[in-house]
């Protein structure tokens, strides 16, 4: 088995190094059309039950499709609609909150000791450090409950906990209708931080969440469990793909973060892999600005940004397989075979 899996990615890698040519020459639409065959036969190898993709350009979505299930026992379809946990690429909306609340409204910069928000052992560290996932010496360690902190940073410069601007300064503003601040949103502890339209979107969407599984010893998957539950700033984001490619669209329009700020958020900073929220690395001379998720054995979500051509694809599945060959201690988008297609298809 894993000989044919060994056997799959070479064909899909010496293919793509004839038809990425090919795309590049003749346009986004024959590239377009490739990714669709290549999304489906990737899924199809590595045994995830349902993914959606779409794929977002100067604003505008070109791509939407979807690929197998979202239930496998109720024979329900995935849809380009259907609720996905997202994990860790919540941290893209804490960063940005972060920042918005923070940075963009004056009250703060990304130098600002966290201290002086919230109490935190680490008396030197800053927001900058966080957002990078770095330690006050300079050393990269992506720790994803040390970035949780900004949770009670957003909420303290918004003046408001940081579920209710989830909600409000997010979901609601850029329309993104299936998206959920947290599997327990509606719970008795939590519906009082939001409104009863938005309650019943949550309870809406919460109903066609998409089914977790994993595979079993022959590679066939079976019904697991998710163990998260609330949310914050590193995790706990329930969003649909078009949610995801709405928010794409609003954040690079500037919608949600001043130009210069955006800018920064995309940039590495220097020595490091990561902008503000962001994983940033070059691939073939350009840049490529992206996030990942993933709940083992459950769900994984993947963000691939082309900056300068204003080209971005959003992956979602029901299964861990979208990500679980990145490494975030050493992180390389390239290790997702998802992401190497996408980007052999449109950077040459």
């Amino acid at each position: 088995m894993r000989y044919l899996r060994t056997a799959f990615v070479a064909l899909v890698a010496a293919l793509l190094l004839v038809s990425s040519a090919r795309a590049q020459n003749s346009g986004a639409g024959l590239g377009l059309g490739l990714l669709d065959r290549y999304l489906d036969a990737l899924r199809l190898e590595l045994a995830i039950p349902g993914l959606s993709a779409v794929v977002v350009e100067d604003g505008r979505t070109v791509f939407e499709r979807s690929y197998g299930l979202a239930d496998i026992a109720t024979n329900v379809s995935a849809r380009p609609d259907t609720p996905f946990p997202v994990a860790g690429l919540t941290e893209v909306f804490g960063a940005g909150l972060t920042l918005s609340a923070c940075v963009d409204s004056g009250r703060g910069t990304i130098a600002d000791r966290v201290v002086r928000w919230t109490p935190f052992a680490e008396p030197t560290t800053t927001l900058g450090h966080l957002l990078t996932h770095v330690l006050p010496g300079g050393v990269y360690q992506y720790d994803p409950g040390r970035f949780s902190t900004l949770t009670a940073v957003a909420a303290e410069c918004g003046d408001d906990d940081f579920d209710t601007q989830l909600a409000n300064d997010v979901f609601d503003r850029f329309a993104m209708t299936d998206a959920v601040p947290g599997r327990d949103a509606t719970s008795p502890l939590r519906r009082g931080h939001f409104t009863a339209a938005q309650l019943d979107r949550y309870t809406n969407a919460l109903r066609r969440i998409a089914t977790p599984y994993r595979l079993d010893a022959k590679r066939v998957p079976v019904r697991s469990e998710d163990p998260a539950v609330g949310v914050d700033a590193s995790t706990g984001v329930i969003a649909s793909a078009r949610d995801l490619a709405k928010y794409t669209a609003a954040s690079d329009d500037g919608l949600l973060l001043s130009p210069a700020l955006l800018a920064q958020s995309y940039t590495a900073q220097v020595g490091q892999p990561t902008g503000l929220g962001w994983f940033v690395q070059p691939y073939n001379g350009q840049r490529v600005v992206w996030q990942f998720g993933m709940t083992a054995d459950a769900y994984s979500a993947l963000i691939v940004k082309i900056p300068d051509r204003r080209l971005t694809l959003l992956l979602l599945a029901n299964s861990d397989g979208l990500t679980s060959a990145i490494t975030p201690q050493a992180p390389d988008v390239t290790q997702s075979l998802f992401a190497r297609t996408f980007l052999r298809l449109f950077i040459s």
